[in-house]
């Protein structure tokens, strides 16, 4: 099927909706001049003036295809099996089944319901017409990670086995420490295929645990640690070493703890990653604790507080003296209330200092001090 746009721009759209504003759209527009090959919907969300979702919305009303929600979908096994996970994630689709009265006809969920390529690859591989839907990108790559997900960490697990079968057994040892080794594509994907999983997961930890002869990993979702992949305990050293690597930590140093701290970018959105790494019986245990600025900064209406427990939350704000405890165990929100409260309180009239180990997410107009007891800063 082919898509001729409607007159009426996406950030149009947008601004009629009350989503943004012009001030928003215009600072957008002039970042574009500099890098043209980037979409305005993607700068509005990476600037954090709008979702994906409403993105999504707005190209439903301007192109009159239907957006659909893909959370909990679940497609039929002779549908997702049609094409390739990988050609899938290349594109950013989904296919959802076949249409009602034409089953010559594939219903197919795209980030970009314009993106001709994608159609006529999968039109190509299925040898069906391509009637599209619009969906949110993360939405599609949560999808295909619960279809493929596990099938393509394996896979790379097991490449990685295999080339350090290849390879001499008195030079295994040594090879861990070689360039070439550290950042072999099967381990560079299996350890961003693993944090990406868990991103889209909504996952706040991710435990990496060194058992007698298998590499557990675990996700702590909604506060709740649950295992997610199982691994031999050969692929443990080049797994840690990947990720002292993007930490910055020492590669050389096993025998004391350490930590460390990653950038990633998933699904257009910046993710800030703390890590441990801790000595223990059979290997070296990695625990990465996942947070989103984005995230951390609530509204006070999306904090789950009923209406008189928002007022009282208010009436506390309100007082010029005192101390608030904030309790719960992890993953439980206790970050995104303070940082909600210190957003709430960050005013221009207003000198905030906050003393934090570490600094989850940077607030502009706040003086935020990072816990350092070398520098007596405690």
């Amino acid at each position: 099927m082919r898509i001729e746009k409607k007159k009426m721009r996406i950030g149009d759209i947008l601004i009629a909706q009350g989503v943004i504003t012009e001030v928003q759209l215009e600072s957008v527009l002039q970042n574009q001049q500099k890098n043209k090959r980037t979409r305005v919907g993607d700068m509005l969300i990476e600037a954090g003036f709008t979702t994906e979702g409403a993105i999504a919305r707005a190209l439903h009303i301007q192109l009159g295809i239907e957006y659909v929600e893909l959370r909990g979908i679940k497609i039929a096994q002779e549908v997702i099996g049609l094409v390739n996970g990988s050609i899938l994630r290349k594109h950013k689709v989904l296919p959802l089944g076949f249409d009602e009265n034409d089953s010559n006809v594939l219903i197919l969920a795209m980030a970009d319901p314009l993106d001709m390529l994608a159609q006529d690859d999968i039109a190509i591989v299925t040898n069906c017409r391509i009637d599209p839907r619009i969906a949110t990108a993360s939405e599609i790559n949560l999808v295909l990670d619960k279809y493929f997900g596990t099938e393509e960490a394996m896979s790379a697990a097991e490449r990685y086995t295999k080339e350090r079968e290849q390879q001499s057994s008195a030079a295994e040892e040594a090879a861990l420490h070689d360039d070439n080794e550290l950042n072999a594509a099967p381990i560079v994907q299996l350890v961003k295929t693993m944090i990406e999983q868990a991103v889209r997961q909504r996952a706040s930890d991710i435990h990496i645990e060194a058992l007698e002869r298998q590499v557990r990993v675990r996700y702590r979702i909604d506060g709740v640690l649950s295992e997610k992949m199982v691994y031999d305990i050969s692929l443990l050293p080049a797994i840690v070493t990947r990720i002292k690597i993007l930490g910055g930590m020492d590669i050389s140093e096993k025998r004391r703890p350490q930590d460390g701290h990653i950038s990633i970018s998933v699904d257009i959105r910046e993710y800030d990653i703390r890590v441990s790494v801790l000595p223990t019986a059979f290997g070296e245990k990695v625990v990465m604790r996942i947070t989103s600025a984005t995230v951390l900064q609530k509204n006070k209406a999306e904090l789950g507080l009923r209406e008189e427990e928002l007022r009282l939350f208010d009436h506390i704000l309100a007082n010029p003296n005192g101390i608030i405890l904030v309790t719960g165990p992890t993953g439980s929100g206790k970050s995104s209330t303070l940082y909600t409260a210190l957003s709430e309180l960050n005013t221009p009239h207003v000198n905030i200092v906050t003393v934090e180990d570490p600094i989850e997410a940077n607030i502009p107009g706040i003086n935020q001090v990072n816990v350092n007891t070398k520098a007596n800063i405690t």
